[in-house]
């Protein structure tokens, strides 16, 4: 009990009600003050799975309730396994484990399985090199398996999406030889691996408005592999596996990674030492309290416990002490020899419990619930860190080991806090603040945003990022291409007139540095304390560890994603040459915009044939791609106006063409409709033309608009090709379809209602009986060149034969009929001995 009062005279309790928001709800919580979201969060998480068996867990209590009701838990089965010889030592026992856990001091978790089965494959065997074949492929498998699923499940939305956005008959939309849309998207998803019952399913989905779920692939993690090895063994092969997996340890001798082995999938704890290193007794009862917890669970699973230290590199920071300091690791050592001691005392007190063992451990969901101290052999995580302030803001600041770190050398707190943090804002920033922001146009709303990202990036083309200030200020103000703004490595003050040393001086000014190897004030030995230790110093703190009596730690040689396995042997000699006990190849991750530069396929070249030798023209077509142009029209043009009503409202259409016949620009003109659609549909025509000007094909226009649904819509009236219309867009687009492309398909009047010359007859020959082919008479050209467009070009005896209809279509037995020439005025007009232009008789 003594323990427990000295611990919380040690480590105030201040608690604060907080409210955390879960999968379902939104609960106040008991949390110490200071703790961040995550942390608490992390603790609600364990708290759920530390239950009694007098019921479910509940929220009342510090942290829910879940160390009070784990440490219950614990003492019970440790009484049941007669590890107390009376009932107050399972009373002070219980107090003491609930102390730690409420004051945070320590962190319960569970081990992972690893590969190997009951016997340890030995490099060198055939089990080891079927060992690492399987491990290579479960690594590599897993991880293209969740790319490829993620992606396939794109192309299925794609296809859904086509269904949903088509506007028209429910059944064409749906029909992939009627939606381009959909073919595209159907074909890109076969591509892509999707079978075809998905992407029926996902044509159905669309059909009805949904759309398939993102596709999830929830696989286990791929289980490690421990493999044992002498130093003289470790080549090229190893070094490769450990580059492509990440998850291949490899031991010493077979003892070594037995033990390594059966201590990884065990239940496991983390204690922090950073509260506990200043009395050793103190540390001691510690690791006797969380220990004896450790072998009771053990004993329950018929595992092995595994204990950690963390903290151990804040400690050294804290005492002004470098981590790759002789110094450092002697202080290293104690610490680690004093937990190792109390445990072999534990371990001979209850002989009948499975002993415990200590060792260096790297797991990130205990370092979390701790606050985030480096575990094991493990350095300062970072000089900088977050913290959330009582209103909630986030914010950089520098770790309480760092600050006492500094107060121990004697250093400048504000001056090293400015150096590393920076001032937290562009106000008066050189180069890049306020004034100049604003005079590129940068207004007050932009400029928060990105500096409420400061807190949260390590540069400033991060903070001013399009998707920070909006993608729609970086096209529309500054005036970069929704392309290039969407783009991955676009830089906004670079483009915005920046230069590269006006934004590094404003970072400097706004983010700091963060790091203290560079700060004014401190000397060379000091500045060594906050320097990140490299390889060679964290193989020797992994030996000091090892000459504690622990476990030999499992050190991690990090490498970049760009390291190539020359690098990773390089990494695994120096290793070997420390004499470390085990060790594991790591490489990050790919970047998350990493993608690499592919230059575009070649045509294959034909073999070589020796060409016989003639005479002969030869025309070459040689195609360059120039930047497209607006190809303007002519200021006189030619066009037709079509006037008709949709669904009872006036439409008139006018067009413009080139010279060649070729559309090039539309007018929509509406009668007596509102100010704000009519200027719309103005507008909107005023688009399309510029489009078409530009060489936007007319047909993809059509495919894009027909089958559009709004109102007003109905019966298409003076109209001869259209007699319906879904909106006013669809009745444009399938006149000019019908008109322009030779798309009858968009017709839809009854074909025996056309006339021979397309031009409809108007309301009078409305009322007329049809015409039969006999009765078809030779037409003025009048009727369709526009007189005064043709100025008198046109000869007044020039008249329109119509002999074939719409798409060649011709009209019975005028193709028998066969125009002669008039001797009286020459014009090829003469039919049935009668001239259609002068009127004069002859054969």
């Amino acid at each position: 009990m003594r323990f427990a009062r000295r611990l919380a005279k040690r480590t105030p309790l201040e608690l604060e009600l907080r409210t955390v928001e879960t999968a379902d709800a939104l609960h106040g919580v008991l949390a110490p003050r200071g703790w961040t979201n995550a942390r608490v969060e992390a603790w609600l998480d364990w708290a759920e799975t530390a239950t009694t068996d007098d019921g479910p867990p509940t929220r009342d209590g510090l942290l829910a309730g879940g160390p009070e009701r784990f440490a219950a838990a614990v003492t019970q089965q440790a009484a049941a396994l007669g590890a107390f010889d009376r009932k107050p030592d399972g009373s002070a026992f219980q107090a003491e484990l609930q102390t730690i856990l409420s004051l945070g001091l320590a962190a319960f978790g569970s081990g992972r399985p690893l590969d190997g089965g009951a016997e340890i494959p030995v490099i060198g065997t055939p089990a080891f090199t079927l060992a690492v074949r399987r491990l290579i492929a479960q690594t590599e498998g897993r991880s293209q398996a969740v790319r490829a699923a993620a992606f396939v499940g794109e192309r299925l939305q794609a296809v859904a999406d086509a269904v949903r956005r088509c506007e028209g008959d429910p059944a064409a939309c749906a029909d992939p030889a009627g939606n381009p849309a959909l073919a595209r998207a159907a074909l890109a998803a076969r591509a892509a691996g999707a079978g075809d019952d998905a992407i029926s399913d996902a044509i159905a989905l669309g059909r009805a408005g949904d759309a398939p779920d993102p596709v999830w692939l929830d696989l286990p993690p791929v289980p490690g592999l421990v493999a044992a090895a002498a130093p003289a063994q470790l080549g090229v092969e190893q070094a490769t596996a450990g580059w492509r997996t990440g998850a291949l340890t490899l031991a010493r001798d077979l003892e070594t990674a037995r033990r390594l082995r059966d201590a990884m999938a065990g239940p496991r704890a983390a204690l922090d030492v950073r509260a506990l290193a200043g009395d050793a007794e103190d540390l001691a009862q510690a690791v006797r309290i969380v220990g004896l917890a450790l072998k009771t669970l053990a004993a329950g699973a018929g595992a092995v416990p595994a204990m950690t230290l963390a903290g151990v590199a804040e400690h050294l920071m804290s005492q002004g002490l470098a981590y790759g300091s002789p110094d450092g690791r002697e202080a290293a050592r104690v610490l680690w020899a004093g937990a190792v001691e109390a445990a072999r005392d534990l371990d001979a007190a209850t002989p009948d419990l499975p002993s415990l063992t200590v060792l260096a451990l790297d797991d990130a969901e205990l370092a979390l619930r701790l606050g985030g101290p480096g575990l094991g052999a493990s350095p300062l995580p970072a000089l900088t860190t977050l913290a959330e302030t009582a209103d909630g803001a986030v914010i950089r600041v520098l770790p309480a080991a760092v600050l006492d770190g500094l107060t121990a050398l004697g250093a400048d707190l504000d001056a090293a806090r400015v150096h590393a943090l920076g001032h937290g804002t562009l106000e008066d920033a050189p180069g890049v603040g306020h004034a100049e922001l604003q005079h590129c146009g940068f207004t007050q709303y932009e400029i928060e945003a990105a500096e409420g990202q400061l807190p949260f990036a390590a540069t400033l083309s991060e903070v001013f990022a399009p998707g920070v200030i909006g993608v729609g200020f970086v096209a529309d103000v500054l005036g970069a291409s929704a392309e290039a703004a969407t783009g991955g490595s676009f830089d906004t003050l670079a483009f915005a007139g920046f230069t590269r040393a006006d934004v590094r001086a404003a970072g400097r000014y706004a983010l700091g540095s963060g790091d203290l190897t560079d700060c004014p004030g401190l000397d060379e030995a000091a500045r060594a304390v906050f320097a990140a230790p490299d390889l060679t110093a964290r193989l020797a703190m992994a030996a000091a560890v090892e000459a504690a009596g622990a476990l030999p730690s499992v050190i991690d040689l990090a490498l970049p994603f760009s390291a190539t396995p020359a690098e990773a042997l390089t990494a695994q000699d120096a290793a070997v040459r420390a004499g470390v006990g085990a060790f594991r190849i790591r490489r990050e991750a790919a970047p998350a915009n990493f993608a690499l530069t592919l230059p575009e396929p070649e045509a294959p070249k034909a073999p070589r044939v020796e060409p016989t030798v003639t005479e002969r023209v030869v025309e070459k077509i040689v195609e360059v791609e120039v930047e497209r142009s607006r190809r303007k029209l002519p200021d006189r043009r030619k066009g037709y106006i079509q006037k008709a009503a949709v669904g009872g409202h006036k439409v008139y259409l006018h067009t413009g063409e080139y010279d060649d016949g070729e559309l090039g620009e539309i007018f929509i003109d509406m009668h007596k409709e509102g100010a704000a659609f009519r200027s719309l549909m103005n507008n909107f025509a005023v688009s399309i033309s510029i489009g078409l000007q530009y060489g936007v094909p007319l047909d993809e226009f059509v495919d894009a608009f027909v089958f559009t649904r709004f109102e007003p819509a109905g019966p298409v009236t003076g109209n001869d090709s259209v007699k319906s219309a879904t909106s006013i867009l669809d009745y444009v687009f399938r006149e000019l379809g019908v008109s322009y492309l030779g798309r009858d398909d968009l017709a839809n009047a009854d074909p025996g209602e056309l006339n021979a010359d397309g031009l409809g007859r108007g309301k009078a020959d409305n009322d007329a009986a049809p015409l039969v082919a006999h009765e078809i008479e030779p037409q003025p050209a009048s009727r369709f060149i526009s007189k005064g467009f043709a100025r008198g070009a046109a000869p007044d005896n020039l008249v329109f034969l119509p002999f074939g209809g719409r798409k060649g279509e011709i009209h019975g037995e005028l193709l028998q009929r066969a125009a002669g020439v008039c001797p009286a005025c020459g014009d090829l007009a003469v039919i049935g001995g009668v001239c259609g232009a002068c009127g004069s008789q002859g054969d």
